[in-house]
């Protein structure tokens, strides 16, 4: 994966020996843990045996194909990884079950312990865990495949011959990997966190490995204990009417909970509400009983040295944080999974995101997803094969992920959207998709068919428009959203990945791009707020990416190619028309 400008992000808290140290998981963490990020054996080979020795040493978590994991070479789809690693334990962990964590591995995998099989999963952007018990000596063996053009699993925007809107592949671990110490082998898989912003409660449900077992629940808000409970097992409600607080993006409101039992969590939940009203016949988002604008930027997650995985904690941090200073209060995130560590920032920080189902199937004709945007026509999203979706296997695990997906992430406040289809990439029954979307998750609002090819349902009449001038009509049953827009391009020397230029529109210098963006806010997103009562806007996008050099900020995250207070002042009157129209 060669960069033409060696780029760097050069956050200066990445220690390769510790990479992303913090505890992976917020929101179900035990004091007892390790992480097993760092230095691993590693091998390529054609072989599917455990190798005896190994040629090279790799930096988990970062892919193969990734500068920081000092391998960065592409592989082949009959290749297999060998990760390998021996693990030396704190030593009042001996005879103790233990609970090892994947947070994604890209895409196919078995895991060993000593020699014997502990599991597999398939799929490269959910997490997987195995409980064992430990008897002493831990070599630890994982072995990957990755066929970056199968039509089963989700890949989002990896491609073998990256170019474009395409980006270079994620094989084998890509996120971190960790050891928890367990008490008891029935522990807490899960603890769900359903808040009710009507009634000022939360429902607590912990989901144990084997059965349900007595357990005590404290919440505390900014340290202060506020409300606490007992239970044999069942799910509790906890009242917070004596100390409610929601959660909002000008309030970012966590409560940290205590869950002791036969297992101890901490965890962190907010509650708000989020859904759509009719105001003078016009369907906009409501948050907390309030209108909002989700105004936003797309965000695919992607750094010049680490591809998927974010480089360091600081690196995540620095985009939501630049963001809400450019006065954005909402993040598209594009095609791919996050480790959760980002979502807790947003939770932490009060960034607002719609979150994208993960894309895949079979390579896409380029008539139905490169035309379409020139040439408006519909497509029936039943004849499979159309958009790459001939697979039923295929088919099937989407459904799968999705719901997975919607389960992984569900206590997550920020996230206040699900986006399940992407300009027909990979889109198929999208009615019923979307109805089995929504007997998944009732909290959260749904872009069933973001861009193309719409089919009536889900809560946003959702636009992507690039080559024309912004318009659309509010179709006064569903929230009016341009969900992709701008994409203007300019080439920073000295901070570019590629020798191509992707980008809708090119500019010649930074001063006429940042003066075209303001411009592009001003005389078109405003009248269609003012007019149309346009809710949802995100700008393509936050930063660079490889080839593609529309973003706000170069890919190394080193140049801003916007003016930073001209993109403020006009995210303010943005604010200012929605709010005039919609609140008074």
């Amino acid at each position: 994966m060669g960069k033409l400008d060696n780029l760097r992000c050069n956050f200066d808290d990445i220690d390769l020996a510790n990479p992303l140290p913090e505890h992976p998981n917020p929101y179900c963490e035990r004091r007892g843990w390790i992480s097993l990020n760092g230095e691993w054996d590693f091998l390529i080979n054609k072989e599917e045996s455990i190798p005896e020795s190994f040629d090279s040493k790799i930096v988990v978590p970062y892919a193969v194909e990734t500068e920081l994991s000092g391998i960065q070479k592409r592989i082949e789809k009959d290749d297999f990884l060998h990760y390998h690693k021996e693990v030396l334990l704190p030593d009042g962990w001996k005879d103790k079950y233990l609970l090892l964590h994947f947070g994604a591995v890209d895409q196919e995998c078995a895991v060993f312990m000593n020699g014997e099989k502990l599991g597999s999963h398939r799929g490269g952007y959910l997490p997987f865990s195995f409980v064992f018990k430990n008897e002493g000596k831990l070599l630890i063996d994982v072995l990957v495949k990755d066929d970056t053009s199968s039509e089963i699993y989700p890949r989002g925007k990896q491609m073998n011959r990256n170019g474009g809107i395409w980006y270079t592949p994620t094989s084998g671990i890509w996120q971190s990997v960790y050891l928890e110490c367990l008490n008891d082998e029935n522990y807490i898989k899960q603890v769900d966190f359903d808040g009710d912003f009507d009634k000022k409660s939360v429902l607590i449900t912990p989901r144990f490995n084997k059965e349900s077992a007595p357990y005590d629940v404290v919440i505390s808000y900014k340290g202060k204990e506020v409300a606490k409970g007992h239970s044999e097992g069942n799910p509790i409600e906890i009242d917070l009417k004596g100390s409610f607080h929601p959660w909002s993006p000008e309030e970012p409101n966590l409560y940290e909970a205590e869950i002791k039992g036969h297992d101890e969590i901490q965890s962190v939940f907010g509650i708000r509400k989020i859904e759509k009203r009719a105001i003078n016949g016009m369907m906009i988002p409501y948050l907390n009983d309030k209108p909002i604008l989700l105004n936003g930027l797309l965000d695919q997650g992607y750094w010049p040295e680490s591809g998927l995985t974010p480089p360091s904690e600081k690196a995540m941090e620095f985009d939501i944080l630049e963001m809400k200073k450019l006065g954005f209060n909402y993040l598209r995130k594009h095609i791919k999974i996050e480790p959760l560590r980002w979502y807790y920032l947003c939770d932490k920080y009060g960034m607002l995101v719609s979150q994208d189902m993960v894309s895949g199937g079979a390579p896409y004709k380029s008539f139905y997803i490169m035309v379409r945007p020139f040439i408006p026509f519909g497509i029936n999203d039943s004849s499979y094969k159309k958009l790459g979706r001939g697979s039923e296997e295929g088919r099937a695990f989407f459904v799968e992920d999705m719901k997975n997906t919607v389960d992984h992430l569900r206590n997550i406040p920020s996230i206040v959207m699900w986006t399940m289809f992407n300009e027909g990439w990979g889109q198929f029954d999208a009615k019923k998709n979307f109805e089995i979307l929504k007997i998944a998750d009732k909290s959260r609002l749904i872009d069933a068919t973001s861009g193309w090819y719409d089919k009536g349902v889900g809560d946003c009449n959702s636009k992507h428009i690039y080559f024309k001038k912004l318009k659309g009509k509010n179709d006064h049953e569903r929230i009016f959203s341009i969900s992709e827009f701008g994409g203007y391009a300019y080439r920073e020397e000295g901070h570019l990945f590629s020798s191509e230029n992707f980008g809708y529109k090119i500019f010649k210098s930074s001063k006429l791009l940042s003066e075209s963006i303001m411009s592009l806010y001003v005389e078109q997103v405003l009248p269609l707020i003012e007019k149309e009562g346009l809710a949802i806007l995100v700008y393509t996008q936050l930063s660079d990416v490889e080839q593609e050099t529309n973003g706000l900020f170069t890919y190394d995250r080193q140049v801003l190619k916007v003016d930073s207070a001209d993109m403020k002042k006009t995210n303010e009157k943005i604010y200012k028309s929605f709010y005039s129209k919609f609140v008074g």
